[in-house]
Formats: structure tokens, sequence, C-alpha cells
């Protein structure tokens, strides 16, 4: 064998372990949240510490709000959260999730109470669904359609009167 065909060998199977070595866990559950695109998988805990799978949900509409307590912009947007949570709440096709982002649950729960909003709490484990979701702060907001996909992302506040 020449020294040509022994690099070119060499060559290749280092960029054969190259591409092996940078690849990352292509699940549904480890990509990032695309609009257009089946949404992640996620597991939340609601407020019993029951396991909420996204999976559970097919065939409905998932309303997936991130937010917490210390945070003016969520606070400011909790009035519109909970008329909307008012409007949906007997929907058998909406399912309404709040996350508590990076606070203990019990003072979200707290701060709920004190302010006379029902919504219900869930929360999220390990943050799998923050990193799976790509949250970089709260408010955040994703609308997942009955099929599943990625319908909707609001970064920030929003307005839901109007959904």
């Amino acid at each position: 064998m020449s020294i040509r065909g022994i690099i070119l060998g060499v060559i290749l199977v280092l960029g054969v372990f190259l591409v092996i070595l940078t690849q990352k866990d292509r699940s549904p559950q480890m990509r990032s949240a695309v609009v257009g695109l089946e949404a992640p998988g996620f597991v939340l805990l609601d407020g019993n510490g029951t396991t909420v799978k996204l999976s559970r949900f097919k065939g409905k509409t998932v309303f997936l709000h991130f937010w917490a307590s210390w945070c003016p912009n969520c606070r400011e947007e909790l009035p519109s959260i909970q008329a909307l949570y008012n409007r949906k709440k007997s929907d058998p096709d909406f399912v309404f999730l709040s996350v508590a982002y990076r606070e203990d649950p019990a003072k979200t729960m707290d701060y709920l109470k004190a302010n006379h909003y029902d919504i219900p709490l869930f929360t999220d484990p390990g943050e799998k669904a923050v990193r799976a979701y790509g949250v970089t702060g709260v408010p955040e907001t994703f609308i997942i359609g009955a099929d599943g996909i990625l319908r909707k992302r609001v970064i920030g506040a929003g307005d839901w009167s109007g959904y």
C-alpha cells in the first residue's frame, strides 16, 4: 500500500470519527422548538406531583406559558392570561399549562392566590422543557396545535384577549 493510500485512509477514518463525535442527540425530546415543526415533548409536574406529558394532549391545542412572579412583564400579562384561562378552561380541546420559571413553586402559588388568580401551575423538573423550547427569559409562550405542530411562539408579554 502506498503512503498516499495510507494518508487518505487515516484522513477518512478521522473524518468519520469527528462526525460521530460532533453529532448531538437528535431525539424529539432534545431539539429546540421551531414554529412549523413538531413540538418537542416534555414532562411537567402538576400541583399534586403528577407527571404531565405533551403526548397526552394529542388532538388538543396546548397553551404552554413560562412565567415567574418576580418578573414585572409576567405580572403585567397575568390579567390577560387569567382572562384567557377563564374563557378556555371548559373547552375540552384546549389545554392550559402555566409553568413556574426559576422560582420556588410555593412562592409562585402564593403570588397567584394573593392576587386572586386561579390558573393551574406546573413545574419543570430539571428545566428540561425550558431547554427543549429554548426559553431564554419570561414570559414566553408557545401554542401547540392539535396536530402536535408548534404554531406560535411569543417572547415577552402578550395580549391574549383576542385568542
